[in-house]
């Protein structure tokens, strides 16, 4: 803890401008008692002089006090002249009037003088050398006058006040004055310890805001500041133009897999300190608004420099990212949304992100919000909004395609595939269940095809108990703690056998949460389930992968099946993964079968079963029935 020399200076000097007040009051109704109560006879004219001169000084020092100000550093010492020539003043007065004081008149003025010694050593105490001049000026001229005296009483007293003059001056004063330097540097340590604690506490709050504001990681507005920023921009009615960016990392899964979370949060950090740079530099206001997305709003008079905004923002955030040990170069999915309007800003990020979606499907880097987007997502809120109401009315139905062993033609299983019939429109399952996941309705309608499935293959296993029913699942499905407590319990509703439900999981969505999956597979399969991997070859797992799994099928996408009579490539692909399943215990199932030739082959490279339209369209139950019988 520093304290530092002005400070002590203020303080010192506030010390003594506290007590100047009744120092000039007390010196003053002491110059009149000594002048005007008669304690010298004579000289009258002569003290009337000293009085004016000491009232001259007084008007100085008063002067001095209120018209100079605390901030002028020689004030400190022009108070010290002031009371060094009030000092010397008073010492005049013995000496032009000794001669004519009769012995009571010496005492008395001694004794004066001696209380105005006394009272300076208070006054005066923060500054030493005022203390002293003032009590050697009062005490030294009149006791030296009287030690010359023949007289001894004289004598007497001349000895009294110098001793007293040694007392003040090299026990009182010096005693008096390290007191008041103590307690001056007390205050002064308190004051500085209560200026620290009040830059803590500032600092703490200052950190509580930001923490309250910003994100911890990037440093950029969170979710809640950046709306409410943006909304008091938005209150400042004008014409410019309005644009929300919506900005999406590519591959930043890869870069945390690859290089690991670290590098992965650095990468993160760099970009929200550039957003950083690009808010001071162009008005922006961004924002982290989760994981790998980021927003920023700006507004700019003209599309021209709006769009010139946007490319220097990307060009500035694609640079290289380096630390000691990784360097990559990230690239980003941008969606844009702008007019010159007033808008609500929840509805235009939800446009920005629509734009960004759609050039994520495109594969372009930035993507305008139009008319078409504008459609699409009508009719996207129409369908998500009617999918629970749809699903109530019967909308909804199940079709089943045949799985068939490709050595007996026999069905063993169906593949349960959901349809939907809206305002006579087929709305194809890539569409409804993609909207499903993405706005939380697909454990709604999953809940909603494993009841509808298990129901109808409990009728299916009173023609035939081997029959099973592949059923697929949505990974944010298996993600619902719900899923195993449901399953379980529809088994048991409609008594049918846990090995003949075949949840089908397709190999992209398994990769992506292996970890967790990996665990919910081995309690579906404890219960006696049986699992298929879907669309195998669109991803990447390995065949080590599956056995350690346990999977029971491994259905190889259409896309090989489509060209296996062509492509030796295709045929090599689908004999090698047929070999290596059999290899860990899976039997294989051939997708999309639509020609003879195509199932020759699939025959000949010892493929277990397949469907598809060579067999059997997706139909509905009843057809289903018909065709077992």
């Amino acid at each position: 803890m520093t304290i530092k020399k002005s400070n002590f200076s203020d303080k010192r000097l506030a010390f003594v401008s506290s007590y100047f007040g009744s120092a000039i009051i007390i010196n003053t109704i002491v110059s009149c008692f000594v002048v005007f109560s008669g304690i010298n006879h004579t000289g009258g004219k002569e003290k009337l002089y000293w009085f004016a001169l000491l009232t001259f000084i007084s008007l100085l020092r008063l002067i001095n006090h209120f018209y100079v100000s605390d901030c002028n550093k020689n004030k400190y010492n022009f108070y010290f002249i002031g009371v060094f020539l009030t000092a010397l003043t008073w010492g005049l007065f013995p000496i032009l009037f000794f001669e004519q004081m009769l012995m009571h008149e010496k005492f008395v003025s001694l004794v004066v003088f001696s209380s105005l010694a006394c009272g300076g050593v208070n006054v005066l105490a923060s500054d030493i050398r005022s203390s002293i001049a003032y009590i050697t000026c009062l005490l030294v001229p009149f006791s030296l006058l009287l030690l010359q005296q023949p007289i001894s009483d004289h004598r007497m007293l001349g000895v009294l006040g110098l001793t007293l003059w040694f007392i003040l001056c090299f026990v009182t004063a010096i005693r008096t004055a390290k007191d008041v330097k103590l307690s001056i540097m007390n205050e002064l340590k308190l004051d500085l310890f209560i200026e620290n604690l009040e830059k803590e506490v500032q600092l703490r709050t200052d950190k509580i805001i930001l923490l309250e504001q910003r994100d911890n990681l990037t440093q950029l507005f969170n979710r809640e500041s950046f709306v409410s920023n943006v909304e008091l921009d938005l209150a400042d009615n004008n014409n410019d133009i309005k644009a929300i960016l919506f900005l999406d990392m590519d591959y930043f899964k890869v870069i945390n897999d690859k290089y690991g979370h670290d590098f992965g949060d650095f990468v993160l950090a760099e970009t929200g300190r550039r957003l950083v740079g690009s808010e001071k530099d162009n008005g922006f206001i961004a924002c982290r608004w989760g994981g790998d997305e980021f927003i920023f709003y700006t507004r700019q008079d003209s599309k021209e420099h709006l769009f010139d905004c946007v490319h220097r923002l990307v060009d500035e955030l694609t640079k290289p990212v380096n630390n000691k040990h990784y360097q990559v170069k990230p690239s980003f999915k941008i969606g844009l949304y702008f007019t010159h309007d007033a808008f609500d800003l929840t509805q235009a990020i939800k446009y920005a992100d629509v734009a960004m979606y759609e050039g994520k499907k495109s594969r372009n880097g930035i993507s305008v919000f139009d008319e078409r987007m504008y459609a699409s997502l009508k009719r996207e809120e129409t369908l998500r909004s009617s999918i629970k109401e749809c699903v109530e009315k019967g909308n909804f139905h199940l079709c089943y395609q045949p799985i068939v062993d490709i050595v007996t033609n026999k069905i063993t299983s169906f593949e349960v595939l959901l349809r939907w019939q809206f305002n006579d429109e087929f709305i194809p399952p890539s569409e409804f269940i993609d909207i499903a996941e993405r706005y939380g309705k697909i454990n709604f309608l999953g809940e909603f095809v494993l009841d509808q499935a298990i129901q109808s293959l409990s009728q299916l296993n009173e023609l035939d108990r081997t029959l099973a029913l592949s059923i697929n699942v949505s990974v944010l499905q298996l993600e619902n703690h719900h899923f195993l407590t449901l399953l379980t319990g529809l088994i048991e509703k409609y008594a049918i056998e846990a090995s003949n439900v075949h949840l089908e999981i397709t190999e992209t969505v398994m990769i992506k949460n292996l970890e967790y999956l990996s665990k919910v597979i081995t309690q579906i399969k404890n219960i006696g389930v049986h699992i298929s991997i879907d669309d195998f070859g669109t991803g990447f797992s390995s065949i080590a992968v599956l056995k350690e799994l346990s999977v029971d099928y491994i259905k190889i996408d259409k896309s090989y099946i489509d060209n296996i009579c062509d492509r030796s490539k295709d045929e090599s692909i689908v004999s090698a993964v047929t070999k290596m399943s059999h290899m860990i215990g899976c039997k294989v199932i051939a997708e999309g079968v639509e020609k003879k030739e195509q199932l020759a082959i699939l025959e000949s490279l010892s493929v277990d079963k397949y469907q598809g339209f060579l067999f059997s369209k997706p139909i509905r139950f009843s057809e289903a029935i018909k065709l077992i019988n």
